[in-house]
């Protein structure tokens, strides 16, 4: 899975938000106000240019919140994935 725009995740003042950026900012007008966890999630999606396994983002995000289990995280971008979907920035 990848996203289906470019986003810049940005952190002002305490409130972390996501926009589309470049060209992609013309398919997404919105703004996307998000927790620490899941900006980490855009970042990494952004990142995965070639797209990445579900199974391999949880894992990522494994490396960064170690008081969490597996489990935990994979319900956490599970719901936060959907939300993507939904708004259709993201491609599986």
């Amino acid at each position: 899975m990848k996203l289906a725009v470019e986003m810049a995740v940005m952190n002002m003042d305490g409130e972390i938000s996501a926009v589309a950026v470049g060209e992609d900012s013309a398919k997404f007008h919105g703004m996307l106000r998000l927790n620490e966890e899941a900006a980490d999630i855009i970042t990494i999606l952004g990142l995965a240019k070639d797209g990445i396994s579900y199974d391999n983002l949880v894992k990522s995000l494994q490396t960064k919140y170690t008081d969490s289990t597996y489990e935990e995280i994979a319900e956490f971008t599970k719901d936060f994935l959907k939300k993507l979907w939904d708004e259709g920035l993201l491609i599986a």
